[in-house]
């Protein structure tokens, strides 16, 4: 007999994982606007490429003052940033995008290891982190989230220490084919809106996790990933609150 719940993470897999198939078509045809900043050339070229179409329109700058003098300028709907830039840390831009243009979403990213202080900087600051060097269609499905309002902004309310191991099921793609794996992981944080994890399988942002039934929700999506060494990875899960 095929669990109802499995079918369920296997629809919402391939919505994220796959993305949507074609280009975001907004309400009222209006055009969103997306800002991506790092110093990488290659990265700008590539993201603006791959996020580009008749109703995104894309902004590629290299540097922290100059991404402030933008969201001053005109409202973005997006912002993808790197963390490391040439003149100011990318997470005090992400702050300060917070204080200027509360409605940005913003979307984290590097290459670099980052502290337990960051990632909570991370957490409580940006719709969703993304690892470098990540999958172009991966980041694309991510910013097309953010654009159509799926998901939660920054955390709204601070997560409290809780520890606890628990098996939950998670729905990936392994060799381009979809698997639902029976995986431990150790809870270290919680609040209504989701949790913080250790985990030794290397989830990715996007994938979908079904919960044990002793957790007020049964459905998440991990909202972002980083490897802490020695095959551990932390892990920010989002609650997905399902219809009646």
């Amino acid at each position: 007999m095929v669990n109802l719940i499995h079918v369920k993470i296997i629809t919402l897999t391939f919505k994220v994982m796959r993305g949507y198939g074609t280009a975001l078509k907004l309400e009222g045809d209006k055009m969103k606007r997306v800002l991506i900043v790092d110093d990488e050339r290659l990265i700008l070229d590539g993201l603006s490429k791959s996020l580009s179409n008749e109703y995104t329109e894309i902004k590629t700058i290299e540097t922290g003052e100059d991404a402030l003098k933008e969201i001053v300028s005109c409202f973005y709907d997006l912002c993808i940033l790197d963390i490391y830039l040439p003149d100011i840390n990318g997470l005090n831009v992400m702050k300060k995008i917070r204080e200027i243009s509360p409605e940005t979403k913003v979307v984290i990213m590097t290459a670099y290891h980052i502290t337990n202080e960051m990632t909570q900087e991370i957490e409580d600051n940006a719709h969703y982190f993304i690892s470098k060097p990540f999958d172009l269609s991966q980041i694309k499905v991510i910013s097309e989230m953010a654009l159509s309002g799926e998901g939660k902004d920054a955390r709204r309310s601070k997560r409290i220490p809780f520890m606890k191991t628990i098996v939950y099921f998670a729905s990936v793609l392994e060799d381009e084919m979809l698997k639902i794996l029976n995986l431990k992981g150790d809870i270290v944080d919680v609040n209504d809106d989701g949790i913080g994890m250790k985990t030794d399988y290397p989830l990715k942002t996007g994938y979908m996790v079904r919960f044990p039934e002793e957790t007020k929700h049964d459905l998440g999506v991990v909202k972002w990933s980083m490897s802490t060494g020695g095959g551990s990875y932390r892990v920010g899960i989002e609650f997905l609150k399902r219809s009646v």
